[in-house]
């Protein structure tokens, strides 16, 4: 037999398909695992446990909603519900109301079933969008509850090819509205209606919007650029877009030019304004010279169909079509685009999906075309070539179902998260630089639980996660959007107050606004009459019967103590009589945000009614409770401040360890594990074994900690005896059942192999 000791300091590998059990021969076989549920995986290497979510408001009428940043500034990012036709609006962590409980709304020409079909673009306080279905929009902000949602007026352009053919058209004027515009022959239809049209005469190009169609050979126009005559001429072109050829889907900003692309006539075909002149696609001036600054259209030219499904801006113009990538450049990278200089490379041959895709740094990841598959698209200084590597290809088990959406989260983990099509909600840790791709799944609580969007906006110091949500709650269909909470960073092993592990939940946070001055007696347990007073106007009548609490440090230097004060009577807004239940340090004023009037009742949770809520009150685990009818649950004991919501389990299953035998590999031997060190980080509350229904309690209350209160947050090596025997395989499992952190720093089993 051979004896072992495993350092397993690394997880950022990923979960691994089942099809790679047997790879020991990868390098990154040992910082793998077989499966990763509601941990996030840092570059760094521990895994940590993902954040819970914090419920903010039900979706317009439960409906199926999609969700879309809006980043007015580092200060001002908003997250827009796009419902059925109307847009709603979040920002600093609440939705934008004309009163309370009246959410802000606007209209929009949207359905459920275009919501997937919306794609955008930003430049600074307005947000362009498209839809294969509908003339492209702007959404204009100039205030918070002063949106704007309109069709774009295009001007001068862009157009189809010049007509070759025998038609003439024929202006009734050379300008002004309402003139009627006579072609030769059949030309017009009814969805002509908006669509532009450019005639030369002579040496001069005017051009107009057709406002009503009359008959196949007469239409109505304004006249935006007059005309240089009235005769009837061969030289003419046709809007590029409108509902009879088609409107753009795709767009993005590239060198001061707003570029769109693949209309249903033209697929392959991308258009860009004129430089600096967003709304403007001027193919030449008005005496039909071309310059620089001109709006430019190109149409890949390829051996296979290659309709636009997205472009990503970078140094250069990454394109994903249908049968390929591609980028758009000049002939060289210190030119700039013009009319007369462009260039389209293909550089990959896995075919796109229609999906907004990512650019993180230098790289931009791509659903490939199927739906299951993602991709990176960078530049290789090596090949001088753009590779694509395929990112999915060891956790190709957890995009089966296929990926909806995608949103990178800079901050603070470098995280991309996924959303599938069956409502599941994946990350990929991803930093390049440092060679770091792993998958996570996350499960998100509640009775059928689904994902349906998820949208990334800048925060104070980190990056906010939104997601729309949708459960089954008391038989019924409910929708919601919530924020994923910030990642737990600690000021000291006793602050657990962002500790925030329930989904859908919300927090009761009592603290104090004012300071408070304890009377005489705060200092003797069990005295009476003792008055408190307020800086301000802070008490009401409802107070009486709460608790007024302080946490301090203890006197013996380890940890913190409370005290306590039973409110029994009311005096007014500054002053309350108290009970002492526990001695008070000094009659010194205490801070605000020092003290805090407890709660024993916490409401606000009509969204969760009847379901069984997990909790954390004052930093300790409280056993779960059913939300009342009236959307409260009632805690067993008062709390300074709580988290409530629906629990979810953490887990993380280590590869079949391969820590070598006498005779070969371990793999398919019979191995034991005595013991595992588990070094942790900040972490409290757990169980490890072998498998979930075999494991240890991990113990963290030592003696010195009060038995009122939460053991403080743990951080080294906790050894745990493993409850298994001899197995086949050695693997061990890492539960977080309870509302509490747990980072996983790394595990170190102690093991014998059986050889023979």
């Amino acid at each position: 037999m051979a004896g072992a000791s495993q350092l397993l300091s690394t997880f950022n590998a990923g979960e691994w398909s089942p099809e790679l059990y047997g790879r020991i021969d990868l390098d990154k076989y040992r910082n793998a695992c077989r499966l990763i549920e509601n941990f996030v995986l840092l570059a760094q290497g521990p895994a940590t446990r993902r954040p819970g979510t914090q419920f903010i408001a039900h979706t317009k009428n439960d409906g199926v909603t999609r969700l879309i940043p809006f980043e007015f500034s580092t200060e001002q990012a908003y997250v827009i519900e796009a419902g059925a036709g109307y847009f709603r609006f979040y920002m600093n962590g609440g939705r934008i109301e004309t009163s309370p409980g009246t959410a802000y709304e606007i209209v929009t020409p949207y359905g459920v079933a275009d919501l997937a079909g919306l794609k955008w673009a930003q430049s600074a306080d307005v947000l362009y969008l498209t839809h294969p279905q509908f003339a492209p929009q702007k959404l204009a902000r100039s205030g918070h509850t002063n949106w704007t949602l309109s069709e774009i007026d295009f001007q001068d352009g862009p157009y189809l090819d010049e007509n070759v053919g025998a038609i003439n058209l024929t202006p009734a004027a050379a300008s002004g509205s309402n003139i009627t515009l006579t072609a030769s022959a059949a030309l017009f239809a009814a969805t002509d209606v908006g669509r532009l049209v450019r005639i030369k005469h002579a040496s001069i190009w005017g051009w107009a919007k057709i406002i009503t169609f009359t008959s196949p050979t007469q239409v109505k126009i304004d006249i935006k650029g007059s005309f240089g005559g009235t005769g009837a001429m061969p030289s003419w072109r046709l809007g590029a877009w409108s509902a009879t050829t088609g409107w753009p889907s795709t767009i993005t900003f590239h060198e001061e030019r707003l570029f769109l692309a693949n209309s249903k006539q033209q697929p392959q075909t991308l258009w860009a304004s004129v430089s600096g002149a967003y709304e403007s696609f001027a193919p030449t001036g008005t005496d039909g010279i071309v310059k620089d600054d001109h709006g430019l259209n190109f149409t890949i030219a390829d051996d296979r169909v290659n309709a636009i499904r997205w472009m990503s801006a970078g140094k250069t113009l990454a394109l994903g079509t249908t049968g390929g990538e591609f980028n758009l450049t000049a002939s060289s990278l210190n030119e700039a685009l013009t009319p007369s200089n462009v260039t389209v490379r293909r550089e990959t041959t896995n075919g796109s999906a229609d999906i907004r895709p990512e650019r993180i740094g230098a790289a931009v990841l791509y659903v490939q075309r199927a739906g299951r598959k993602l991709y990176e698209m960078a530049y290789n200084f090596e090949n001088d070539a753009f590779n694509s590597p395929e990112l999915t290809l060891l956790a190709r088990h957890l995009t089966q179902a296929g990926i909806k959406e995608i949103a990178y989260q800079a901050e603070p983990w470098s995280i991309l998260w996924v959303v599938c099509q069956d409502g599941a909600l994946l990350g990929l840790t991803y930093m390049r630089g440092q060679d770091v791709v792993g998958w996570h799944r996350h499960i998100i609580a509640g009775r059928q639980a689904k994902v349906l969007s998820v949208a990334i906006i800048p925060g104070s110091g980190q990056d906010e996660a939104w997601l729309a949500v949708e459960r089954r709650v008391g038989g019924e269909i409910l929708r919601s959007v919530e924020r994923m909470a910030t990642a737990f960073e600690p000021r000291d092993p006793f602050d657990k107050k962002s500790a925030f592990f329930v989904d859908g939940g919300l927090s009761f946070d009592g603290a104090g606004t004012a300071a408070l001055t304890p009377g005489s007696g705060a200092e003797v347990i069990g005295s009476t009459g003792v008055e408190f007073t307020a800086a301000a106007t802070i008490f009401t009548l409802q107070d009486v019967g709460r608790e007024i609490q302080h946490f301090y440090p203890a006197p013996s230097g380890a940890g913190y103590s409370v005290a306590r004060a039973l409110i029994t009577s009311f005096a007014d807004a500054s002053h309350v009589s108290t009970t002492i239940l526990a001695a008070f340090p000094s009659l010194m004023p205490i801070p605000a945000g020092n003290w805090s009037l407890s709660a024993v009742v916490i409401g606000g949770l009509d969204h969760l009614i009847g379901e069984e809520v997990t909790i954390l009150a004052d930093g300790a685990t409280h056993p779960n409770q059913i939300v009342a009818p009236d959307g409260t649950v009632t805690l067993k004991r008062p709390a300074a401040f709580a988290h409530v919501g629906l629990g979810f389990t953490s887990r993380l299953s280590t590869m079949d360890i391969e820590a070598g035998a006498m005779e070969g590999a371990a793999q398919g031997k019979r191995r034991r594990i005595h013991r595992v060190i588990v070094r942790l980080n900040n972490s409290l509350g757990m169980r490890v074994g072998a498998e979930p229904g075999v494991t240890e309690d991990v113990v963290f209350r030592g003696a010195r900690t009060a038995m009122d209160q939460s053991p403080p947050l743990f951080s080294g090596d906790k050894f745990v005896a493993f409850p298994k025997g001899w197995e086949a395989q050695a693997i061990v499992t890492v539960l977080q059942e309870q509302p509490l952190p747990c980072t996983i720093v790394a595990l170190i089993p102690q093991l014998t192999t059986m050889d023979g």
